[in-house]
């Protein structure tokens, strides 16, 4: 009875986060990233868990744990279908190479970083060390599009060449974050944190890529048939609940499988953008159930964990910056590109979640250390982003309710 009460409960806030929008005007732009980003939904589930009424208890986590292998696949499966590599093409190849530096270097720095800050202040064996690690750097990886498209909604400048650089890297950035989380899978897959076994890891990539590519080509079969419009829907709810349920069984990454499983689809099908379409409409609702989940189960000590926060912030604040300037100085860009530019990636987002759900999964053990780390990380620069992504751009004007530029509330 709890369990179902909990399961009603959780779906009334997706479904009315679903269709409400808060973003009013008269909030300062940090505040309404702050909620763009559906930051609120990890409060209110901290309000529900261990920390607040314990609602959700441990028992009822765990009884909750398959949707969160249907949301990562779902969210993995819809990031995938965003590559398109027909549509990749028409951009300019310098944009790819700036974001994989710039995606790198962050990766390199803060990877480090978090390992010796966590062996200064901590006892944890050096694995668990190396897997908190590779989880922050792979989430630090990660850039959202939130605070951009916040700005872009609200302001008019000039140099819209390098406001398209930010976006681009914003939007394709998540794919190296996702290939440094897979590495940290193959580095210790099945959930062992163990000595380093070149066989076994080879298994699971191979285990991986199998399973995702099957489910897609059960989806590609599926698409050459006749189908209305609810048996599309039908078509990919199946499709991944299947990856979902495979990568649970298999103790396989869900993310993993569905961005496989995506990209595939993405290159292969022809009702791929139909697809997408039905899925984003999804996707916000999804985000909330997992967002309201793990806060549940988050337990905030003030204690070195918020010293390790504030080195990971800064060492990503660092990557950012330091790597959009090496990529833009090895690939010259045919307009002008500020080296502090970097600063105005700092928002974080949904994907940078996923990855840390995903490691929560699996090494339960880390999960508030994880979660602790990216969320408080993600309030500050979900604040601050919109400010510092202001101050690159040329002489922005303030846009009144009507889409004009709003004389009283120009940018000096």
């Amino acid at each position: 009875m709890r369990l179902l009460l909990t399961i009603v409960i959780i779906t009334v806030i997706a479904l009315i986060g679903s269709r409400l929008t808060f973003l009013n005007r008269k909030l300062p732009l940090g505040f309404r990233n702050i909620i763009f980003t559906g930051t609120e939904y990890i409060f209110m589930g901290v309000l529900l868990g261990k920390m607040g009424l314990n609602l959700i208890d441990p028992k009822i986590l765990t009884s909750l744990e398959p949707f969160l292998y249907f949301g990562l696949s779902w969210i993995g499966f819809l990031f995938g279908l965003q590559f398109d590599f027909k549509s990749l093409k028409n951009l300019p190849r310098f944009f790819f190479s700036i974001s994989a530096i710039q995606a790198l270097f962050t990766f390199v720095i803060v990877t480090p970083i978090i390992f010796f800050s966590f062996k200064t202040f901590s006892s944890l064996p050096s694995n668990t060390l190396l897997i908190i690690s590779l989880a922050l750097g792979s989430a630090s990886a990660c850039s959202a599009q939130s605070a951009l498209a916040i700005v872009c909604n609200n302001y008019r400048f000039k140099n819209r060449k390098l406001f398209s650089l930010l976006n681009y890297i914003s939007g394709i950035d998540g794919i190296f974050a996702l290939i440094f989380f897979a590495l940290a899978f193959f580095i210790f897959p099945y959930s062992s944190i163990t000595k380093f076994n070149l066989m076994n890891s080879l298994e699971w990539l191979l285990l991986a890529l199998v399973i995702g590519m099957v489910t897609a080509f059960i989806f590609i079969i599926l698409n050459k048939t006749k189908f209305s419009q609810q048996e599309f829907v039908v078509f990919i709810i199946g499709t991944v609940l299947f990856g979902g349920g495979l990568a649970m069984k298999t103790n396989h990454s869900p993310l993993l499988i569905g961005f496989i499983c995506g990209l595939i689809t993405a290159n292969f099908c022809r009702h791929r953008l139909r697809a997408l379409e039905i899925m984003v409409h999804s996707e916000k609702g999804i985000y909330i159930i997992m967002l309201v989940i793990i806060g549940a189960g988050w337990s905030l000590n003030f204690d070195f964990i918020l010293l390790i926060t504030g080195f990971y912030f800064l060492s990503r604040l660092l990557g950012k910056l330091g790597g959009v300037w090496i990529g833009t100085r090895s690939f010259k860009c045919d307009f002008h590109v500020p080296w502090t530019s970097g600063l105005g990636l700092l928002s974080e987002g949904g994907f940078a979640v996923a990855i840390i759900i995903s490691f929560s999964i699996f090494y339960p053990s880390l999960s508030d250390y994880l979660v602790t780390v990216v969320i408080l990380s993600m309030i500050l620069n979900e604040l601050i982003s919109p400010t510092l992504i202001l101050s690159h751009l040329e002489n922005p004007k303030r846009l009144d309710f009507k889409g004009q530029p709003d004389i009283t509330r120009q940018k000096t």
